[in-house]
């Protein structure tokens, strides 16, 4: 009887087996995860072979629960091979070890302020802007009228006065691209925006005249603001360059009485060969000009009574009229030891101050005044006394340069050897050889005495 109820229980638990196998299922759908049992050893794999065929190929597990399975084993293993700072997350690593500064995983936050839009731009913000917009509008403004009026003086000029200057010149004014002549191909040498230059030759008693026009500087915009503080006029500027025989030796000076102090102070002829100033009203000209002569022949001669009737009536517009026949420009400020005596040369240097209007009726007197005086200057001859005084005072002035120049000299030569005798000691000191230090001492000792000792002039006397 027992067995008889195994055997019908047996026969049922198949039953309910057989009940829940899909039959939609082949046999071939789990092919693979059986070869995966067998490639692994696991206690399923041994359980499976122990049981019958027919069991194997009929009982399976559910195919859910068995990739669910799979995956699990398949992280497991993952995290065993990649995982390798798993120690870093251990706590028995770090014993003791507190973090001072603590991680937070918040981001920064970002404020924007709000900025309220304006509806129309307010200009009131460009004030800055619109002042240097201006100002760079005036200076343009400034620059364009100042070189046209500068330019329209130098062409009035040449109008007025070039036919005087014609008579007494071949060949008159300069040809080029920067040449303003106006009408006329010869003409201005514009050498800056208030600078202009011209060139006459071809005449007696004189090798060439230079005039320079030299206006004020109306295109820039604040030296017109500082002229109205301190005002200057535009002025000419003749050069005349005489030969050896159209001047005898001496030096002379007819200046403004300012103008006058400044020359005898800053030239160099003048402060040399010329002793002191003297007043106009000694020789007839008027008391706002001064004298500087080297001696007074020159000044009786030249200022004669036409002289004197132009000064008189025009004399504001001359600034000064200087004849030198050493002039070598103005002192150098620095007191340089130079063993070469200046260079010098015989010229006429006249300044004349222009009028408001650039230099009409007013300049012409004084530029025949300047061509007569040139006339005179040929046959004008120094006396002998005074010849000779001016002769014995240059060759007084030429000793004292040699004297200086040899003092110059000496003293470089002094410094030179100073020089020397530090390399020699430096070199002495850098050797090792304490017996060469202490006879180059002894030596220098020697020396230093010899340099102490006063010279003596040994003399000797023959005996009755």
């Amino acid at each position: 009887m027992r067995i008889t109820f195994l055997l019908i229980g047996f026969l049922c638990g198949i039953q309910f087996v057989y009940g829940f196998e899909d039959t939609t299922l082949e046999d071939d759908d789990f092919a693979e995860f059986e070869q995966f049992d067998a490639e692994d050893d696991t206690p399923v794999n041994d359980y499976t072979e122990e049981v019958p065929d027919v069991l194997s190929q009929k009982v399976k597990p559910p195919p859910k629960e068995f990739e669910a399975v799979v995956e699990i084993e398949d992280e497991i293993i993952l995290e065993d091979e990649d995982n390798e700072f798993e120690h870093f997350q251990d706590p028995e690593e770090f014993e003791g070890f507190q973090e001072t500064t603590p991680r937070t995983m918040e981001q920064p936050k970002i404020t924007i302020s709000k900025v309220p839009i304006t509806a129309r731009p307010r200009w009131d913000a460009y004030w800055l802007e619109g002042i240097l917009c201006c100002l760079l509008a005036s200076y343009a403004l400034a620059y364009a009228i100042g070189r046209a009026k500068n330019t329209s003086i130098a062409v009035n000029f040449l109008k007025l006065h070039k036919p005087l200057l014609e008579e007494n010149f071949t060949l008159v004014g300069e040809t080029g691209a920067e040449v303003v002549s106006g009408a006329d191909e010869r003409g201005w040498r514009r050498e800056a925006e208030h600078c202009f230059t011209m060139w006459c030759s071809g005449r007696s008693c004189c090798e060439g005249m230079l005039l320079t026009l030299k206006l004020i500087k109306r295109q820039d915009l604040v030296h017109v603001l500082l002229g109205v503080v301190r005002p200057t006029p535009d002025t000419l500027q003749i050069r005349i360059e005489l030969g050896k025989d159209d001047m005898d030796p001496f030096v002379f000076c007819i200046a403004q009485k300012k103008i006058a102090a400044k020359l005898a102070r800053e030239m160099h002829d003048l402060s040399v060969y010329c002793g002191e100033r003297r007043a106009g009203e000694r020789l007839g000209v008027p008391g706002a000009l001064s004298v500087v002569a080297e001696c007074a022949e020159p000044g009786a001669a030249l200022l004669d009574a036409r002289v004197c009737a132009a000064l008189q009536l025009h004399h504001r517009h001359l600034l000064y009229l200087h004849l030198s026949d050493k002039y070598a420009g103005p002192k150098h400020l620095e007191e340089t030891a130079s063993t070469k005596p200046p260079e010098t040369e015989r010229v006429m240097l006249v300044s004349l101050a222009l009028g408001p209007d650039g230099g009409g009726d007013e300049l012409r007197p004084l530029l025949q005044l300047v061509f007569y005086i040139l006339d005179k200057l040929k046959r004008f001859k120094l006396s002998k006394e005074a010849l000779a005084k001016c002769e014995k005072r240059r060759q007084k002035v030429a000793e004292a340069w040699l004297r200086g120049a040899h003092a110059a000299r000496q003293e470089q030569a002094a410094l030179r050897r100073e020089e020397k005798r530090k390399q020699e000691k430096e070199r002495i000191l850098a050797e090792d050889d304490p017996e060469k230090q202490r006879r180059w001492e002894l030596k220098e000792q020697k020396r230093q005495q010899k340099r102490k000792t006063p010279k003596m002039k040994q003399l000797k006397v023959k005996a009755l």
